[in-house]
């Protein structure tokens, strides 16, 4: 794994690598549900990952890989406390979703109710490798550069796995289930996990 480039994301990035989020997550159940029409659909998910990825690298830190212009993975963490209100967060979800912006919504809603109530952990809000560099090490490389500082400052971590495939990942990585599978309009795909700081 010596050749991978695993470094904190700049600004400028943070369209790019929505893009990349949106494409890798856009077969989910849940984001069909979002638009039917892939082209919507993809949109949507980049206007919103967009400014995700944008406000986590001003309240968080997010590691990518590969280069300004072609980048093959990324974990989006927030930092403790409570979340940051991302500035002209309505307006921006409401240019990028168009006719879907209501189911928009409704899954933000879902996603903050599920959120646990103390805001005394650090958030895994996204975390995505494209299909060509998968198998390879590379979701596990990132998640143990930050597991390292939230272990050094005992902080715990939470996240929601997007199915079996992730949780199998994050049980690897210390995270346990915290919760019932939850999602908007019955897909209970999302799955709650927590982790404790090692010792």
């Amino acid at each position: 794994m010596s050749d991978l480039n695993i470094r904190l994301a700049k600004p400028s990035e943070a369209g790019a690598l929505g893009r990349l989020v949106a494409e890798s997550f856009s077969a989910l159940p849940v984001c069909e549900w979002l638009a039917t029409d892939m082209t919507e659909r993809l949109a949507g998910l980049s206007g919103q990952f967009g400014m995700i990825v944008g406000h986590a690298i001003r309240h968080g830190a997010v590691y990518t890989v590969g280069e300004e212009d072609n980048q093959l993975a990324a974990a989006v963490w927030f930092d403790p406390g409570p979340f940051p209100d991302i500035p002209e967060y309505d307006e921006g979800l409401a240019a990028a979703c168009g006719p879907n912006l209501a189911r928009f919504v409704e899954l933000d809603t879902v996603m903050h109710e599920a959120h646990p109530p103390s805001p005394d952990h650090a958030y895994l809000a996204l975390m995505v490798v494209c299909e060509s560099e998968r198998n390879r090490g590379i979701g596990s490389i990132m998640l143990d550069e930050h597991h390292r500082l939230l272990d050094a400052d005992g902080v715990p971590a939470y996240l929601e796995a997007s199915g079996p495939p992730a949780r199998r990942l994050y049980l690897r990585h210390e995270y346990v289930d915290s919760g019932e599978p939850f999602g908007p309009a019955g897909l209970n795909e999302f799955l709650p996990m927590w982790r404790e700081p090692a010792k």
